[in-house]
């Protein structure tokens, strides 16, 4: 019944139904503390109005990891009262702050319910997989291109897990889809006013207080096609001259731009062995399984649904699926909506990126855990470039139209995440709860 009438209800909607249950059937079913980092997100979250101390509560120590979950145990969390008596207020506000604010919302609301762990951790939970949930449903409506993809990511089960997690990727991730919206909006209406102006600035902010990577993405904007309104519109001459002038020598601003990129690298690695040493780095972190052994996990398959601590993996047939119903989406999608530069780049932005959060990793995090001469690149996780998917979206869209009728397309979307969710639910239950 409810694929029948798919047609005619807006995409929006089905979103709205399907990504309550499955965020909320995610929150209940995945225990605390079963997910990348939750913890660590609790003190981050906390920090912000309560002064780390001795006496501060230990959200990191003090709650179990173990895959298998103790149901005794498991009910202290929500039935025993913690002694705030003894945290000290403080108002620790900056612009990181507000990856966190649904949970600060809910953690804050939890601590005044009924002061137990369990009850602050899922409130948290409950507002960030809100602000997720009605955060997408907007931007859905909002996006003039894209909508089926948008729907089709925001769905896949590792977005679900961290929706429904203390998860700061939610923030990050409606960010990173406003800013795709934005322009995929400016160039359905071919203008650039002054309301658009201070829009930009917001999301630029947006974008620099979630993750710096995700400030790359504005590199996008002059690939757009569009005509310059309002006080600015004193620069349409320049702005377009330069865009021609660009357009017609390409290929040496494309050799310019990975000279640029060949030189900052060079800059970043010239005490820690060259850039000859970090380029085999690079290669051995995506390309040698046998010095990487997340290279097929937690990196490939994390994409789309490497659930709980890095425990439960989706079977790569499914992983298929995911990647073929994307690609159909994408095809289906609209040909020439964008121009073939900035579907170009788009592209390239994809691998700019997967090269900016492998570097980071490198000189922040690997040498804690590998030392300083490590030949490869840890602690990337591919659910940090699950937003980013969406930048093929116009490179496979302009390669050619395929004729499929909305409907089918709709029930194809619904079946494939309904398969993903109840595959998800079916492994976890019995690996958490002994079920």
């Amino acid at each position: 019944m409810i694929l029948k009438r798919s047609k005619t209800i807006k995409i929006e909607n089905i979103f709205l139904v399907l990504a309550t249950v499955f965020v909320m059937t995610f929150m209940v079913v995945q225990p605390i503390n079963r997910v990348p980092d939750e913890t660590n997100h609790a003190r981050m979250t906390w920090e912000i109005f309560h002064k780390p101390t001795e006496k501060t509560y230990k959200w990191m120590e003090n709650i179990s990891a173990e895959p298998n979950v103790s149901p005794a145990e498991y009910k202290k969390l929500f039935t025993e009262k913690l002694d705030l008596s003894q945290e000290e207020s403080t108002l620790g506000i900056n612009l990181k702050t507000l990856s966190f604010l649904p949970q600060l919302i809910g953690m804050t609301l939890g601590s005044f319910i009924y002061p137990s762990v369990g009850v602050i951790i899922m409130m948290g939970r409950f507002f960030n997989g809100l602000a997720y949930i009605l955060g997408v449903y907007f931007l859905i409506k909002y996006f003039k291109y894209g909508k089926k993809a948008l729907f089709f990511i925001s769905l896949l089960p590792i977005m679900v897990q961290q929706a429904a997690s203390l998860s700061y990727d939610v923030m990050n991730y409606l960010e990173i889809m406003l800013v795709i919206g934005f322009f995929t909006n400016i160039a359905s209406s071919k203008k650039f006013n002054n309301k658009n102006f201070i829009q930009l600035l917001v999301i630029s902010v947006g974008l620099f207080a979630t993750k710096l990577n995700n400030v790359l993405l504005l590199g996008l904007l002059p690939f757009i096609d569009f005509e310059i309104e309002g006080f600015l519109a004193v620069l349409n001459k320049p702005f377009l001259a330069t865009k021609a002038f660009i357009s017609r020598h390409r290929y040496v601003f494309y050799s310019l731009a990975f000279v640029a990129v060949f030189l900052a690298l060079h800059l970043l690695f010239r005490h820690q062995g060259g850039l000859f040493n970090y380029s085999r780095v690079l290669l051995n972190t995506l390309f040698k399984q046998r010095m990487n052994g997340d290279l097929n996990t937690i990196l490939t398959i994390g994409l789309f649904g490497f659930l709980g601590n890095f425990t439960i993996q989706l079977p790569l047939w499914l992983i298929f699926l995911d990647v073929a119903v994307l690609t159909i989406i994408f095809l289906q999608s609209k040909k020439d909506f964008m121009t073939k530069s900035y579907a170009t780049v788009s592209a390239y932005l994809f691998l700019l990126q997967v090269i900016a959060v492998v570097t980071i990793m490198y000189l922040e995090w690997t040498p804690i855990v590998l030392g300083k001469d490590a030949q490869i690149s840890v602690g990337t996780q591919g659910r940090y470039f699950t937003p980013f998917l969406i930048l093929f979206l116009p490179l496979l869209a302009n390669m050619g139209k395929l004729e499929i009728q909305e409907r089918t397309v709709k029930n194809l979307l619904i079946g494939t995440l309904s398969a993903n969710f109840l595959i998800s639910i079916y492994l976890m239950i019995p690996f958490y709860w002994n079920w």
